[in-house]
């Protein structure tokens, strides 16, 4: 009869092994995470970086629109942190005591959201560029 404490702490080495291998998944997991969000950062930081330096150029060959223009971006890109900031904190603070079934709605709404965003940009986009066409054609 000792094989039973025996198989009772193999048992129980093994459920310890399988949590901690379940852990390792999920820092494995966030790591990545955090990983591709600084690289996101990066990107943007760049992005934006390279933006600035464009307006910059534009505005030092004259031209009040330029100069407007820039203007808009920064308040633009301002108003972006400042709403991201407080989404983040308003999120945090939703689902501070919620479940994981609130908490899976919450993030899927946040990445609808995420999504009508991009969508926003990408008409803005072409809404650009469609401008810019049509001032070539009355320039022309």
């Amino acid at each position: 009869m000792s094989a039973l404490p025996s198989n009772i702490t193999e048992l129980q080495d093994l459920a310890k092994r399988i949590q901690e291998d379940a852990e390792a998944v999920r820092t494995q997991a966030r790591e990545k995470l955090d990983a591709r969000r600084d690289e996101i950062r990066t990107n943007l930081t760049e992005r934006m970086e390279r933006l600035e330096s464009n307006l910059e150029k534009a505005t030092d060959k004259g031209g009040a629109d330029f100069t407007a223009f820039r203007e808009k971006v920064k308040g633009d890109r301002q108003r972006l942190k400042d709403k991201f900031a407080e989404r983040r904190e308003n999120y945090s603070a939703f689902f501070a005591g919620a479940n994981d079934e609130d908490k899976r709605l919450g993030a899927a709404i946040a990445i609808d959201y995420a999504i009508a965003t991009v969508q926003q940009a990408r008409l803005a986009v072409l809404d650009a560029v469609s401008d810019r066409a049509e001032a070539r054609r009355e320039d022309a």
